[in-house]
C-alpha cells in the first residue's frame, strides 16, 4: 500500500495532496554530537529551509560483526523525533552505500573485503547482508515516515532513498539491484516515494528503471557556469520522460545557484552539506580527490550555511530569501511548468533587441510559467560587469527617472522576480525589481523586497483593476511615489508600504529592505603555554595465531580500524630498503634503533629505501601500518581505492641490490593483442625482425600514436626475488615474467613486486603511450622475501586503555617527540571551557612531524596531522583543528612521531571561529 500522505504526481511531488516545492539541507547525526542535534535542527528551521537529508551509515550502527547499536550518538530514531518536534521533514538514505567521505561509504569492513560478496551487485551473498541491516533500520524508518500534518504519531520520512549515485559504480544490472533494494524496503513497511539518485547525471544506470522506484540526480554545476540554467532544464524534461518530478538530491550549497534550480522547474532541491559537520572516532576514510590518495579530514566542512559549530554564514540571508519566495509562491510554483520561450520580453542594456545570447553578455536566465497564470523569472549575472534589466513592454525611456522600475544586477549578483502575476480583484503585478517573499491573497497583501545584493531603488508595475484611478493610491511612507503610466501604476522607492484600491478589495503591498540576521561571534582567542605529559605507551594486542609465514592484511586478521605492527626476525645487514607488499594506508619502517619517515601508500607495492644501508647485524625489522579509512568511493587507479580495498600489507622483501636495466631491451609488436601489429602497420609503424631491434627501454621513436610496444629481456638473478620499479613514468606497463601475467605499473603504482625469479625468465612489458609520454627509469630491486611474522593491532579500546592510566607531569610547550615515539598531551578543561562559543571550542595547532590523535571524556573527536604526509593530501576540510563540545573536560592529545628525526607541538591555540 502506497502511501496516502506523501506522492509523486507526474511532475509534481504532492504532499497531504498539495504540491510542494522543499528544499532540504543535509543534516548528519553521526557527525555533530547528539547534544546539539536540536540546536542544528533548529538551525536549518531557522533559514527557512523544509528538509533535511539523512544519511544513515550501516557500519556505525552494526558497529563490529552482529554488534548493533543504537543508543546514545547512534539513536537514529530519537534524533527523527526532534526532526519532527522542530517541524521538518526528511529524506533518508540508508544505503547500503552512501559514499558520504565515510569510512567504507558505510559498508563493514568485513563485508567489503571477506571475497565471499560482490558489493553493490544483484548478488545474493551481499544482498543476504543487506537484509540483515535492513532488518535493523526499515523498521525504525516505517515507523518515522510522515501520517500528515495532524497525525498524532506523526513523522517525519517522506522520501527514502535506495543506494546512492551507482552511475559511479560498475553496477552489472543497476535495475535488478536496486528494485531488489526497493523491494526489501517495502516489505518492512515502507510507503513512501523510493528513489535512486544519479551521481552523475546517468539515471538509467542509476536504477532509476526499477520498478516501484524513482530516478533523482545530482547536479553540481559550475556556479560560474552560464549554462546551468540549460542543464536544470534538461534534467527536468528528462524527469518528465520518467513521469516524476525532479528531485535534485545532491548539489552546489551557494543560494545564488540553489536558485537557479529552483527558477527552472526542480521540485525538491538538496544542498549537499548545507549543515557542516566532523568526523568522530575511525569516521575518515581515503578517496581518489588526491595524487595519490586524499585522506579525508576530521573536520567535515564544505562551506555550507551552517559551519561545524552550528553557526550561520552569511548566505544565510540569502537562504532565508529563497525560502521565502518558494513559501509566497507556494502551489503557484509547485506546479509551474518551463517557459516555452523564455526570453521574449526581457530587455539587458548590453544587449539589443528583446532576445540575447547568454554566453556573449553573461546573464542566464530561468523562466517558468507559474499556475494560474504569471512567470518567475530567475537572472544570474555570472559576467565580470553590472546589467540593467527590464520586464515587460516598457517605453525606450524605463531606465529614466519617473519610467518603469529596472533591476540592476552588479556582477556576481542573481535575482529571482516575478512578471505578470494575477492578484484577484483584477490586479495583477506586471513586473518588479523586487523579490516576492512573501503573499497572502486572503488578506491581499503583498511584500517585495530587494535582492540582497543590488542596492539602490526598486520598485512595481501594477495593472489595476477596472475603475481604479490614482486617487485610489495612498503612500504610507515619504520614501515611495507612485503614479500612472500608460494605465499602470508604477510604485518606486526604497522602502515603505502602498495600498492601491478601496475597501475590501484594495490591495497593501509592503516594499522593504532585507533584513540581515546573521551575527558572526567567536569565542575569546587563547593560547595553552603549559600542558601535562606522560610518556605511557598505548598497549598492543596480538593478532589472532603466533606467527604467519607470510603477512596478511589486518581484516583478514579480524582489523578494521586502527593500526597494525608486523614484526619479523631477520638480518637487515647491508638492506639498501625494502618494498612492502600491497600496503595501505600509512607505513613505516624501523630495524633496530633507525626507522623510516611514515608515508601514504594506496595498497600498492610500495619501495621504502634507507637512507643508508644497514650496517649491524639487526635482528628484526618492525613495519607499522595504520589505517586512516576504507575508500568511500571505488576506483581502480589504486588497489587501497576500492571498495573491497584491503589495509595493513601482504609481505616484505629486503632489498640488496639496486639494478638499472634501462639499456638491452628487445622491441616489438604486442603478442597478446592479435590485432595490433596489423593495426600499427596501417599507422605507419613498422618493425623489422632482421635482426629484432634493441634499444632502451621506452625509446622506441615513432609519428604513429596511440601506441603499444613490448619490450623484452632474459634475466639472471640466481633465483633470489626481486620487484620492478620505474622511477618518473607515465605509462601504463603491463609486466610478464616467464610468460605469466604478474601486474600493471602505472604513474600511481611505480612498483611491482614479481617474487622469486628463476634464472632465464624472460621479462615482457607492453609500455602503452598515447602521445609519447615518458616511460620512465627502469631498475630491478633484487633481495630476499622476509618471512615468519607476527602481528599486533592497536585501536580505540588500547588508545582509551592507556589513556586512563597514564600519569602526567607538568610541561611547557614546545613539546619534542621522538622519532618512534608518541606522548600524551593533556590540556586542562579549564582553558576548553574559557575559549568556548555556542556550546563548543575550536583547537588549533602549530607544529609539525606529528599525527595527533584527540580524545574528550566521551568522544574519539577523530585525527589531525601536522606537516604534510608524502604521498598524500588532506581533503573535505581544513584538517588543522578540532571542535571539541562543552562539558566535555580534559582534552587528551596522542601525539605520536611521523618523521624518524623527531615531531614538535610549538603552540596550541584555542577559541576563534571556524572561518579565521
Amino acid at each position: 500500500m502506497m502511501s496516502r500522505f506523501v506522492a509523486f504526481d507526474h511532475n509534481r511531488l504532492l504532499i497531504d495532496g498539495r504540491p510542494r516545492v522543499l528544499m532540504c539541507a543535509s543534516l548528519f547525526p553521526f557527525r555533530v554530537p547528539r547534544e546539539q542535534w536540536k540546536q542544528r535542527l533548529q538551525a536549518v528551521k531557522s533559514i527557512g529551509y523544509h528538509a533535511i537529508d539523512v544519511y544513515i551509515p550501516w557500519n556505525f550502527h552494526e558497529t563490529e560483526p552482529d554488534i548493533w547499536n543504537f543508543e546514545g550518538q547512534h539513536d537514529i530514531e530519537e534524533f527523527l523525533r526532534l526532526t519532527h518536534e522542530v517541524g521538518l521533514y526528511a529524506l533518508v538514505r540508508p544505503g547500503p552505500y552512501i559514499c558520504s567521505e565515510w569510512d567504507g561509504g558505510a559498508i563493514p569492513a568485513w563485508v567489503s573485503t571477506n571475497g565471499k560478496t560482490h558489493v553493490r551487485q544483484y548478488d545474493d551473498a551481499f544482498l543476504g547482508e543487506v537484509r540483515k541491516w535492513y532488518g535493523k533500520i526499515m523498521p525504525i524508518i516505517a515507523r518515522q515516515q510522515y501520517r500528515g500534518a495532524d497525525a498524532d504519531d506523526g513523522g517525519v520520512v517522506i522520501l527514502v532513498q535506495a543506494d546512492n549515485e551507482l552511475d559511479f559504480y560498475a553496477c552489472h544490472e543497476p535495475g535488478k539491484y536496486i528494485g531488489a533494494l526497493a523491494s526489501m524496503m517495502r516489505s518492512y513497511g515502507v510507503d513512501v516515494p523510493i528513489i535512486a539518485c544519479a551521481g552523475q547525471g546517468d539515471m538509467l544506470r542509476a536504477g532509476g528503471t526499477a520498478e516501484d522506484v524513482s530516478p533523482a540526480v545530482n547536479l553540481y554545476p559550475g556556479d560560474n557556469d552560464v549554462d546551468v540554467d540549460a542543464q536544470v532544464r534538461y534534467y527536468r524534461r528528462a524527469a518528465d520522460t520518467y513521469d516524476v518530478p525532479l528531485v535534485v538530491t545532491e548539489t552546489n550549497r551557494w543560494h545564488r545557484t540553489l536558485r537557479r534550480l529552483v527558477g527552472n522547474g526542480a521540485r525538491f532541491v538538496g544542498p549537499f552539506l548545507q549543515v557542516s559537520g566532523w568526523d568522530f572516532d575511525y569516521g575518515t576514510s581515503v578517496n581518489n580527490w588526491g595524487r595519490v590518495e586524499a585522506y579525508m579530514t576530521h573536520d567535515y566542512d564544505f562551506g555550507g550555511v551552517i559551519d561545524p559549530t552550528g553557526q550561520e554564514r552569511p548566505d544565510a540571508d540569502d537562504a532565508r530569501r529563497l525560502c521565502s519566495i518558494i513559501d509566497a509562491l507556494g502551489e503557484r510554483l509547485a506546479s509551474a511548468t518551463i517557459s516555452d520561450d523564455r526570453l521574449t520580453g526581457i530587455h539587458l542594456d548590453s544587449a539589443e533587441g528583446d532576445r540575447f545570447d547568454e554566453t556573449r553578455v553573461g546573464v542566464a536566465v530561468g523562466s517558468l510559467d507559474l499556475h494560474g497564470g504569471g512567470r518567475l523569472l530567475t537572472f544570474t549575472n555570472v559576467s565580470d560587469d553590472a546589467a540593467d534589466i527590464r520586464i515587460g513592454d516598457a517605453p525606450d525611456d524605463a531606465l529614466s527617472d519617473g519610467g518603469y522600475p529596472a533591476l540592476t544586477l552588479p556582477a556576481g549578483a542573481g535575482a529571482m522576480v516575478v512578471a505578470g502575476l494575477p492578484l484577484g480583484d483584477g490586479m495583477m503585478l506586471r513586473a518588479t525589481s523586487g523579490e516576492l517573499i512573501e503573499l497572502d491573497e486572503s488578506g491581499h497583501t503583498l511584500t517585495l523586497s530587494a535582492p540582497t545584493m543590488a542596492p539602490g531603488r526598486f520598485g512595481a508595475i501594477i495593472r489595476p483593476a477596472h475603475g481604479i484611478k490614482a486617487d485610489d493610491i495612498h503612500i504610507h511612507t515619504d520614501a515611495l511615489t507612485a503614479h500612472m503610466v500608460n494605465g499602470d501604476i508604477v510604485v518606486q522607492g526604497d522602502h515603505g508600504t502602498a495600498t492601491i484600491g478601496q475597501g475590501q478589495s484594495s490591495w497593501r503591498i509592503t516594499f522593504t529592505q532585507p533584513e540581515h540576521h546573521v551575527v558572526l561571534g567567536c569565542a575569546p582567542h587563547s593560547s595553552v603555554r603549559s600542558v601535562a605529559i606522560s610518556l605511557d605507551w598505548p598497549s598492543w594486542t596480538l593478532c589472532d595465531g603466533d606467527v604467519l609465514h607470510d603477512a596478511l592484511p589486518l581484516e583478514d586478521m579480524g582489523v578494521y580500524s586502527g593500526a597494525g605492527r608486523y614484526r619479523a626476525a631477520t638480518n637487515m645487514r647491508g638492506a639498501l630498503g625494502v618494498v612492502l607488499h600491497n600496503a595501505a594506508d600509512t607505513v613505516n619502517v624501523r630495524c633496530g634503533n633507525s626507522g623510516t619517515d611514515w608515508q601514504a601508500c594506496g595498497g600498492v607495492d610500495a619501495w621504502i629505501p634507507f637512507n643508508e644501508p644497514v650496517a649491524d647485524d639487526t635482528k628484526d625489522i618492525v613495519v607499522t601500518t595504520r589505517i586512516w579509512g576504507h575508500s568511500n568511493f571505488d576506483d581502480t587507479g589504486l588497489n587501497a581505492l576500492r571498495l573491497n580495498g584491503k589495509r595493513g600489507m601482504c609481505g616484505a622483501m629486503s632489498i640488496e641490490r639496486v639494478l638499472d636495466i634501462g639499456s638491452g631491451w628487445r622491441v616489438g609488436y604486442n603478442r597478446t593483442d592479435p590485432d595490433n601489429a596489423e593495426r600499427l602497420r596501417e599507422n605507419g609503424l613498422v618493425l623489422g625482425d632482421a635482426p629484432v631491434p634493441r634499444c632502451g627501454f621506452g625509446s622506441r621513436s615513432t609519428t604513429a600514436w596511440p601506441h603499444a610496444l613490448v619490450y623484452t629481456r632474459t634475466l639472471s638473478l640466481g633465483g633470489a626475488s626481486a620487484c620492478l620499479h620505474i622511477e618518473h613514468g607515465q605509462t601504463r606497463c603491463e609486466v610478464r615474467v616467464g610468460g605469466r601475467t604478474i601486474g600493471i605499473i602505472t604513474p600511481l603504482a611505480p612498483t611491482l613486486w614479481l617474487g622469486e625469479v628463476p634464472d632465464g625468465s624472460e621479462l615482457s612489458i607492453v609500455v602503452n603511450r598515447m602521445w609519447g609520454e615518458d616511460a620512465g627509469r627502469i631498475a630491478l630491486l633484487v633481495g630476499d622475501e622476509l618471512t615468519g611474522w607476527t602481528c599486533e593491532s592497536q585501536g580505540l579500546k588500547e588508545l582509551r586503555a592507556s589513556c586512563a592510566r597514564a600519569t602526567y607531569v607538568r610541561a611547557s610547550l614546545p613539546v619534542l617527540v621522538p622519532g618512534g615515539e608518541g606522548r600524551w598531551i593533556r590540556v586542562p578543561g579549564a582553558s576548553i571551557r574559557g575559549s568556548e562559543y555556542s556550546n563548543n571550542t575550536i583547537v588549533r595547532f602549530d607544529g609539525e612531524g606529528l599525527q595527533l590523535t584527540a580524545f574528550t571524556d566521551e568522544y574519539c573527536l577523530g585525527r589531525v596531522v601536522l606537516g604534510p604526509l608524502p604521498g598524500t593530501v588532506f581533503a573535505g576540510g581544513r584538517g588543522d583543528l578540532f571542535v571539541v563540545p562543552h562539558g566535555e573536560g580534559d582534552l587528551m592529545l596522542y601525539a605520536e612521531s611521523t618523521r624518524e628525526r623527531g615531531g614538535t607541538l610549538r603552540g596550541i591555540m584555542l577559541g576563534g571561529s571556524v572561518d579565521r
